[in-house]
């Protein structure tokens, strides 16, 4: 039997997986460690991009994060930026290092390496070297059973969102999502499920299909605010996937690390409408007029709190194609 779950139900109170049955009647140890094992064996469906002062971090390199190819079924590259690490204990971790990348272009690294790999992935989940994984109040307890990131592996198989991110401990998480869906939408439902716009970057995960639609990450302003870097990513994911980046809201992902980084918030605004404007030039001609763009560039702030994206319905595995949601939808 195959004990991937699938969420037929996206409600909190009524998650349940392959086939109808509850959850709980299904994850048990002996059900987890043969899953495991199986995945070892297939072929890769995930790849970890993490940038680290030398090598992979403890909260990383265990067997329940990314460090053990026996029970994540990934690869990983690690590009370190303060000292070469040396260490080469696991076939599937390949270590890069270069001293003169910050955030964005030391993503821009990771981002062109994988891309030259033969190896085509799944999803290409970018996280930061700090990041913890938990349970939070909205997870079912039969979940709990396995590690956090494997149920957010198996999230992303079964939903297939063309970016996948998960709560946050601070800001724009799941509470303060289901907050806006319910003034925005009358939606008082707090599904396991979401779509979202404005998210951190700490831990994203790329389709392939998207990946390719939205990266390299634009890095004119890096050494004048890391804060603006990500702000384009998820403009071009709000701009070319619209309702297709999902928040998984049962775990809960966090950096208690951190360390001194550019973050003026000085012409913030200025760049991020240049982003905008960016897209929009790069949009197929029959796109560029759309009122979206506008209303975004004009907005900002208000736009991301206030679209009525949030309002979006959820679809598995719905076609990853850049520009689909203007053909559906009026804008």
């Amino acid at each position: 039997m195959n004990y991937k779950f699938h969420l037929v139900s996206v409600s909190i109170d009524e998650a349940v997986f392959e086939g109808g049955s509850p959850a709980q009647a299904l994850l048990n140890t002996q059900d987890i460690k043969a899953t495991l094992a199986k995945s070892g064996n297939s072929t890769k469906r995930f790849l970890y991009l993490t940038q680290t002062e030398q090598c992979l971090p403890p909260n990383l390199a265990s067997s329940s994060q990314i460090g053990d190819p026996d029970t994540c079924n990934c690869d990983v590259i690690v590009l370190s930026f303060q000292t070469e690490c040396l260490e080469r204990n696991s076939s599937h971790v390949l270590y890069l290092f270069d001293p003169n990348t910050g955030w964005g272009t030391g993503r821009n690294v990771l981002y062109f390496t994988a891309m030259n790999r033969t190896q085509v992935y799944n999803y290409y989940i970018f996280i930061d070297e700090d990041v913890v994984l938990r349970f939070n109040e909205f997870t079912p307890p039969a979940m709990r059973k396995m590690q956090p990131f494997r149920v957010f592996e198996e999230w992303l198989l079964d939903y297939e969102p063309a970016v996948g991110v998960l709560d946050h401990n601070t800001h724009h998480g799941a509470s303060w999502t289901f907050d806006r869906r319910q003034k925005l939408c009358g939606i008082t439902e707090r599904s396991m499920v979401v779509p979202i716009v404005w998210y951190d970057g700490i831990f994203n995960a790329y389709h392939k299909q998207a990946a390719k639609h939205l990266f390299p990450y634009r890095v004119q302003y890096e050494k004048k605010s890391w804060w603006a870097l990500h702000r384009y990513i998820f403009t071009a994911v709000e701009l070319k996937f619209r309702g297709q980046a999902l928040m998984f809201v049962a775990v809960t992902a966090g950096n208690p690390t951190h360390r001194p980084y550019p973050k003026s918030g000085e012409n913030v605004n200025t760049y991020w409408r240049e982003y905008i404007e960016t897209i929009q030039q790069e949009a197929p001609l029959v796109y560029k007029n759309c009122s979206l763009f506008e209303d975004f560039k004009e907005k900002l702030n208000d736009y991301v709190i206030n679209t009525l994206t949030y309002c979006m319905a959820v679809t598995r595995h719905k076609p990853v194609i850049p520009y689909a949601h203007f053909n559906s939808i009026t804008s």
